[in-house]
């Protein structure tokens, strides 16, 4: 498995769960896996814990480059270290040097490794980080009569357009020759010749020579085919990403990290929601510890340290709320396709149709995001009551704020999968989510499905329905937290403006309960238990690829 992140040794969003989570129940399967992954400056760690066995290394360019084996970790990594890889900041600027140390590292641990006479049957590459070594290791092994199944494995499709400088950057030799599969015949051809059928385009440069190509659900497959190309098609499929986490877990953790949790909590999933929101919104948020959030980039963390403007303490923190209302929480990369943007144009209307809702965005920062984050911390500060921004990451609230949530927003304006709607579903909260990719398979309407459903959809890019769909669906959930056609339960019916929504309460005033339960029963569907099985399947189609050109 080769990824640019592992959560093992440093992650920076979805991308660092799914290769190490697939590798590991593979082991389980019996298939011995190892994930590849730069340092990003965590090797110092496990070298001081005795974890880390140096492996070889190599000189490029006057860069010195070491590789680790570190085996007493589940599943087993790969490290490659030193210079440039050694950037805590994963997606720095000069990503493209790093990814190519990253290469020349793989290429010296494989040459270690066929030393020993050892190699693999399979090569998993992950997103397009990955193509610079999948396309070594392919000529290498190639070059000695060696035929691993190569697997590309696209995430989030980068559009990236390449020329001739891009092979000489990468040391990809344009005279050397390949064989691959395409259109269910073997062909064979120099880089050369198969750089002039990718026609400039990164990723189906790629797909060209992988032996098989997937994605992570059946909508996003069809955009990737729609832009690396349909003659691709036969073999190209979908390997579902998934989630680990579980309800019960997640509420042991929480109570581990919150001591003053565990005499008030009564294992009741009605009882301790209550609990659990008013802790977070009240005393966690205005808690966190000194060292969070932590923000990756200095220069961004620098910036936010010095506001401290309400609700702003200082360092990233914020202060809690002034009192308890419906909460919605929202996370992820701050660009453009998570559509925090899109949730700001909501606001106003929201939280005049829902004034005490409560929402609170854990943005990550990312290079060119720095207007954005501005944008939604002058909107904290506008919307103080209402508000809060926790940039970057923070331990101590995230999955705590999972638990103690009404609904989570996706609004994404694409999203290949989208593992956060399925860790909202397994902490028992529905997702209001755009309808785009994997979030329109994984989260069930509630208008289609009643209370077996696990969420709404909306367009992706209209802030109008949004705020609609996540003020109704914030008074559906609220609704749960009072007896039902009281006072206070018809004021909540009443409000709620869609007629489904406010059709199925009247009907059945148990099913913002009965809502979670599905969400929960809905992420246990997807585990990588489950998604090893397919990439066991996906195997064995690659090999029979392979088996065409052997």
């Amino acid at each position: 498995m080769i990824a640019f992140e592992s959560k093992y040794v440093r992650k920076f969003g979805g991308l660092g769960e799914v290769p190490p989570n697939i590798a590991r129940s593979l082991v389980k399967k019996g298939i011995e896996s190892r994930v590849v992954t730069p340092s990003h400056g965590r090797i110092d760690y496990f070298i001081e814990e005795g974890l880390a066995e140096r492996i070889v290394a190599t000189r490029f360019n006057s860069h010195d480059i070491i590789v680790y084996e570190v085996n007493d970790i589940n599943p087993p990594h790969v490290i490659v270290s030193g210079d440039l890889l050694e950037e805590e900041l994963i997606y720095g600027d000069r990503l493209w040097d790093k990814i190519l140390l990253f290469t020349i590292g793989i290429e010296a641990y494989a040459k270690k490794m066929l030393e020993k006479n050892i190699y693999p049957d399979i090569v998993h590459g992950n997103d397009w980080h990955s193509i610079p070594a999948i396309i070594m290791l392919k000529l290498l092994y190639n070059s000695l009569n060696i035929y691993p199944a190569f697997i590309y494995q696209i995430h989030l499709l980068n559009r990236g357009r390449i020329d001739r400088l891009f092979y000489e950057k990468m040391m990809i030799p344009f005279n050397r020759s390949l064989r691959i599969c395409l259109g269910g015949a073997r062909l064979e051809s120099t880089i050369s010749g198969i750089a002039s059928l990718s026609h400039g385009l990164l990723e189906r440069f790629a797909g060209l020579v992988a032996d098989y190509i997937v994605t992570v659900s059946k909508h996003y497959l069809f955009d990737v085919l729609g832009f690396i190309g349909w003659d691709l098609e036969d073999k190209a499929g979908v390997l579902y990403n998934a989630t680990d986490w579980r309800y019960h877990e997640l509420l042991d953790e929480v109570k581990t990290r919150h001591p003053k949790l565990t005499d008030r909590l009564k294992g009741d999933l009605r009882s301790d929601r209550s609990v659990l929101r008013e802790y977070f919104e009240i005393e966690a948020l205005d808690n966190m510890p000194d060292n969070e959030p932590y923000i990756p980039d200095k220069d961004i963390a620098k910036i936010i340290s010095r506001v401290d403007k309400y609700p702003f303490k200082g360092g990233g923190r914020v202060h809690g709320f002034q009192g308890v209302g419906p909460l919605a929480i929202m996370s992820g990369r701050l660009t453009g396709q998570k559509g925090f943007d899109v949730l700001v144009k909501a606001l106003e209307d929201l939280v005049y149709k829902v004034p005490r809702a409560r929402i609170v965005l854990f943005p990550i920062p990312v290079k060119g995001s720095l207007d954005q984050l501005k944008t939604l911390i002058n909107s904290s500060i506008l919307y103080h009551e209402n508000l809060r921004v926790v940039p970057g990451y923070s331990v101590y609230l995230y999955k705590l704020a999972h638990l103690a949530s009404d609904v989570y927003v996706a609004p994404s304006r694409y999203e290949p999968f989208g593992i956060m709607a399925l860790e909202a579903m397994a902490s028992g909260t529905p997702v209001v989510a755009s309808r785009t990719g994997g979030l329109a398979e994984t989260v069930l309407d509630i208008h289609e499905y009643g209370v077996l459903g696990t969420g709404v959809h909306v367009r992706p890019g209209y802030a109008g329905e949004l705020y609609r769909a996540l003020s109704d669906l914030l008074l559906f959930m609220e609704s749960g937290y009072y007896r039902p056609y009281s006072k206070e339960w018809n004021a909540i019916l009443s409000a709620i403006d869609d007629e489904e929504l406010s059709t199925l309460l009247l009907k059945n005033p148990d099913a913002p309960w009965r809502v979670r339960e599905s969400c929960i029963r809905r992420a246990s569907e997807f585990s990588w238990d489950r998604t090893a099985d397919q990439a066991l399947d996906v195997y064995r189609r690659a090999l029979s690829n392979v088996e065409k050109y052997v």
